[in-house]
């Protein structure tokens, strides 16, 4: 059987860039629909990103709090639906005689 099935997901991209203007590092990152997150980063110019170690780390760190945060924003949603659905759930039983 065919189907076709939409997911959402929350994207993020960032660039770190030196004092010089030269960008050095690109940071990719989401979190699913299901509240899964998932960083990564590729560092395009190995001499600046090794001039600016301290830097990289603050931008990294900077980025992984975004996305984690956004994580643990969707996962609370996620445990509040689930939440409501128990909540609001009702049973109506009807006799027939």
């Amino acid at each position: 059987m065919a189907e076709f099935k939409i997911e959402k997901s929350t994207s993020f991209l960032a660039y770190g860039i030196d004092d010089n203007n030269v960008r050095f590092v690109t940071f990719q990152g989401s979190v699913d629909a299901n509240g899964m997150p998932s960083n990564n980063y590729y560092i395009s110019d190995n001499d600046v990103y090794r001039k600016n170690l301290k830097l990289f780390r603050e931008y990294n760190t900077a980025f992984q709090d975004a996305v984690f945060t956004e994580s643990d924003n969707k996962l609370q949603e996620l445990a509040e639906e689930d939440e409501d659905a128990t909540t609001t759930t009702t049973t109506t039983t009807t006799t027939v005689k």
